[in-house]
């Protein structure tokens, strides 16, 4: 698995967040969610960390909406109709790195500041809040949405799963 972690925030207490432990510990989340859905390939994820304005330039540019929020997902690889990815019938010389061989799952945005607003309000720890959102994400790169509320507990189960197998609680 190759991740690649990009800061286009100027926050100095973001870069010393994200240190070596940090970085393991979003790797264990990002292969703990490949395993959860049996991913038969080596695959490629970047993860950018931005702040508000980054994220809501972003936000707007892609999604028309003109407001920050904590984390967006770009999947590289279509949906099967009912979710998640047919990786039998996966067309992967559409979305295979060629230098590498792995599949380009796709990218991962996410906003340290509201990451630490959120993880102050829910009241548990920084730690565990990128975690949820890294996890979450990685569902919406695996192809799975919560647009309906059969959706939206089908992921959330899978995104418990993986976060209370790496003892990663409240």
């Amino acid at each position: 698995m190759n991740l690649e972690i990009e800061f286009e925030c100027e926050l100095d207490s973001t870069q010393n967040f994200f240190n070596q432990q940090m970085q393991e510990k979003i790797l264990s989340v990002i292969e703990g969610a490949l395993d959860e859905e049996d991913v038969p390939y080596e695959v490629e994820i970047s993860l950018t960390i931005t702040n508000k304005e980054q994220i809501q330039q972003i936000n707007f540019e892609q999604r028309n909406i003109n407001k920050y929020t904590d984390v967006l997902s770009f999947p590289q690889i279509e949906p099967a109709p009912n979710g998640g990815i047919n990786w039998d019938i996966l067309e992967t010389n559409f979305c295979t790195n060629h230098d590498t061989g792995a599949i380009i799952l796709g990218d991962i945005v996410l906003c340290f500041e509201v990451a630490k607003e959120q993880a102050q309000d829910f009241g548990h720890s920084l730690e565990r809040e990128v975690c949820f959102l890294v996890a979450h994400s990685m569902f919406h790169l695996l192809g799975y949405d919560h647009m309906t509320k059969e959706d939206e507990a089908r992921m959330i189960e899978k995104q418990e799963n993986v976060l209370t197998k790496l003892k990663i609680s409240r």
